[in-house]
């Protein structure tokens, strides 16, 4: 999976993207699902708590939840991760963009 999804922040980036940018990008998203992952532990937490009788069964449906929202929410063209990619990837400007 870690492979595609090198891939597709490859393709995101376009056609002049090393294995290092679509490295970085892939790590960005990553950061930005843990940033995610922990709010959304404290914040859904009065919520899940005592959704089920049996403490195991309701710490991994509440890891699986906030785990889901957090991969989905993370990566968006607003979010940190891009941010983080824009200041890690420096690309040097070219004779058209000066």
């Amino acid at each position: 999976m870690a492979v595609q999804d090198a891939s597709l922040s490859k393709i995101a980036l376009g056609k002049n993207a090393s294995k290092d940018d679509a490295k970085i990008a892939d790590s960005c998203k990553q950061f930005e699902a843990i940033m995610w992952r922990q709010m959304l532990d404290k914040a859904l937490e009065p919520m899940l708590q005592g959704a089920t009788e049996n403490a195991d069964k309701s710490g991994m449906y509440n890891f699986f939840l906030t785990n889901t929202i957090s991969e989905s929410i993370s990566g968006g063209k607003n979010g940190i991760a891009s941010v983080l990619q824009a200041q890690m990837i420096k690309h040097p400007k070219t004779n058209s963009e000066i």
